[in-house]
């Protein structure tokens, strides 16, 4: 190995050139992401969150950076606690210096300095590929692979889209819509009406606040965390959507425009109802998939990723959980306590709450 090779913080002054880098190894590995690494995406992701906090760190041969470990820090409750937890994300090393095990040398350096730092707990999303260096050297675990939900809205622009069926795709599926509509169920809400959020109102935070407060461990999505990811978001226009009934907000709704298996999709990136309340955002997806003309987009399937027993109940209107094997974006939740957190209850799904919003691809 190398001996000019060292591993450190990236320090403000540094800042610019590991942005040239990051876009140097993505464009190598030709990663459709290289353009959102600008100044932009780097001061919102990592200077303007609501806590001012992350940890960036780097692998350097002499001058030269050659990996990336990004940290993230957000306000969190564990068992009704306010703490910190740190999300791994953003992580590669050059192309030129792989199967020598620096990217476990550098993981294991960013670990260690997060054990001494005032950071709680860490979780990450690792793919197939570097959720072994996690599990072996850093000590984690895992979670759960978490579960995904898919909606088709529009079958036959998916069919056309993966097969030729000799022009039969919009016939083929008109069928299949039909058929997951027929065992779909029908919510209904007596004076409900459906309004777009363009501002995270105390409202909306309580919205948020006591649907979060069921489960044992959640990201604290308060009013600055939702303007920050939602509104304020450097990766793509979020749309935000309530449900009013009687006057009273009952259920709010987070969706983005992506492309999900080779289709265009919306993203369920997040949601939350008042307890009692399910319906209403059950009424409220369903809103959005009959009238596509709400959202202003156009989209053949909806998705969802995420831990919430509401899930599940998402197939009452036509979603099916995707096999895990034939998921195209697997999250796989790892954590592990970097204070003197109880690791226990921190490794048990039915205490989180998580949505698309904890992710960062997304």
């Amino acid at each position: 190995m190398n001996t000019a090779l060292r591993f450190s913080r990236i320090e403000p002054e540094q800042q610019a050139q590991l942005l040239l880098e990051i876009r140097n190894i993505l464009t190598e590995v030709g990663a459709h992401t290289v353009d959102i690494y600008n100044q932009t995406y780097w001061d919102w992701q990592y200077k303007h969150l609501p806590t001012g906090k992350s940890y960036v760190y780097a692998a350097w041969d002499a001058d030269k950076i050659i990996g990336y470990y990004h940290v993230p820090v957000y306000s969190c409750s564990i068992n009704g606690e306010e703490k910190l937890i740190g999300n791994i994300q953003d992580v590669a090393v050059n192309p030129n210096y792989r199967g020598v095990g620096l990217f476990r040398q550098l993981a294991e350096f960013a670990n260690k300095d997060l054990d001494d730092s005032e950071v709680d707990l860490i979780y990450t999303f690792p793919n197939d590929k570097s959720i072994r260096t996690f599990l072996k050297y850093n000590k984690f675990s895992v979670v759960s692979a978490v579960p995904t939900y898919l909606r088709p809205v529009n079958s036959g622009g998916i069919l056309s889209s993966k097969i030729k069926l000799l022009g039969l795709q919009k016939i083929a599926g008109w069928f299949a819509d039909a058929a997951v509509d027929l065992f779909s169920k029908t919510i209904k809400l007596g004076n409900a009406k459906i309004e777009p959020i363009t501002e995270i109102t105390d409202e909306v935070e309580a919205v948020f606040s006591a649907y979060s407060s069921s489960f044992v461990n959640h990201l604290v999505r308060d009013k600055a965390w939702l303007d920050w990811r939602y509104l304020k978001s450097a990766r793509g226009k979020h749309q935000l959507f309530g449900v009013r009934e009687s006057g009273k907000l009952t259920a709010v709704l987070v969706l983005k425009e992506d492309e999900m298996l080779g289709n265009p999709a919306l993203l369920i990136m997040d949601f939350a109802f008042l307890n009692g309340c399910e319906n209403a955002l059950l009424y409220l997806i369903n809103q959005v998939r009959k009238n596509p003309e709400v959202t202003k987009t156009k989209f053949n399937l909806l998705f969802v990723s995420g831990i919430a027993p509401a899930l599940s109940s998402f197939t009452k209107i036509g979603f099916y959980r995707i096999p895990e094997k034939a998921n195209p974006r697997v999250l796989n939740l790892l954590a592990r306590t970097s204070g003197s957190l109880e690791e226990k209850p921190l490794l048990q799904e039915q205490n989180w709450l998580l949505t698309l919003g904890d992710w960062d691809v997304f």
